[in-house]
């Protein structure tokens, strides 16, 4: 099975690469996949040793901080939208 190369916007970037003023770089499925788990070992080590706690990483790796207020002005509305009448 062949991966599919899509375009990601990182950190890192190849100068000539330019998309509407933003700078990205080509990145393989494989190379995300390598830099996730580089991550994870990573983390796991730094709790290993003591230097963060389970709470603490958690909120690091959080797309949403933990102490957000999410407010959801229709519920109803939400709710058929993600699940359906």
């Amino acid at each position: 099975m062949r991966w599919k190369r899509v375009r990601v916007c990182l950190t890192r970037w190849h100068a000539a690469d330019k998309v509407s003023g933003m700078k990205v770089r080509t990145v393989s499925f494989e190379a995300l996949q390598r830099d996730k788990r580089r991550a994870r070992k990573r983390d796991e080590l730094r709790l290993a040793r003591g230097e963060v706690t389970p709470e603490q990483l958690q909120a690091e790796n959080s797309l949403i901080p933990l102490n957000a207020n999410i407010r959801i002005l229709n519920l109803r509305e939400t709710m058929e939208r993600y699940y359906g009448k």
